[in-house]
């Protein structure tokens, strides 16, 4: 996705679209709530179950690709999916404390998505997951995760402090002068500091 200037976007994309033949092509200009719709047609809202876990990765390494490979050679829902999202370029290049994300310096970030449909298959599903995401710690990046994707938050507090790094104590300040009933908390809270 490109955000900015449709025309520079289109130049920026077309060699992409040049590299062969393309299994599906999302481009064009949409609005951002269009572009954020798109994983609908693949995991219809609401028609699935899902436990999606990620983790950060310090580096692409063979080994680590091969563990990415064997993870997926079979997980137990055909639905299930799992990516690998390159940061670094723009990304990296914002400071830490200039936004709640945080450390920006992790190359690399890996997506464990089971998706099924009936409750029977809970356990095994959630075990592929867990079991990717512990198999690739020795690469992670000091046990923090995207907190869009955090399982079903058994990692618990200590995995949002974590993820924040730095900015969790300013954040919960701002939480203490914003939002001191913490109001908002059904996400990965980050409760308001002591008065």
């Amino acid at each position: 996705m490109y955000a900015g200037d449709a025309e520079r976007g289109e130049a920026l994309l077309q060699p992409l679209r040049e590299l062969g033949e393309l299994v599906t092509d999302f481009s064009g200009q949409m609005p951002y709530g269009d572009m954020q719709r798109l994983f609908e047609t693949v995991i219809p809202f609401g028609q699935h179950r899902c436990y999606w876990k990620s983790r950060y990765l310090v580096g692409l390494p063979d080994d680590a690709i091969d563990l990415m490979v064997e993870g997926n050679a079979a997980p137990p829902s055909q639905n299930t999916l799992s990516s690998i999202w390159n940061f670094g370029g723009a990304t990296a290049r914002v400071a830490a404390n200039a936004t709640a994300f945080g450390d920006r310096s992790m190359p690399w970030m890996v997506s464990f998505d089971s998706i099924w449909s009936a409750a029977a298959d809970d356990h095994a599903n959630i075990a592929w997951s867990r079991s990717f995401w512990e198999r690739l710690s020795p690469h992670g990046a000091g046990g923090r995760i995207y907190l869009n994707f955090p399982g079903l938050g058994e990692d618990g507090d200590d995995l949002v402090r974590r993820s924040f790094g730095d900015n969790f104590d300013r954040l919960a300040a701002i939480k203490r002068d914003y939002d001191p009933d913490n109001v908002f908390r059904f996400n990965q809270n980050i409760g308001p500091a002591a008065a």
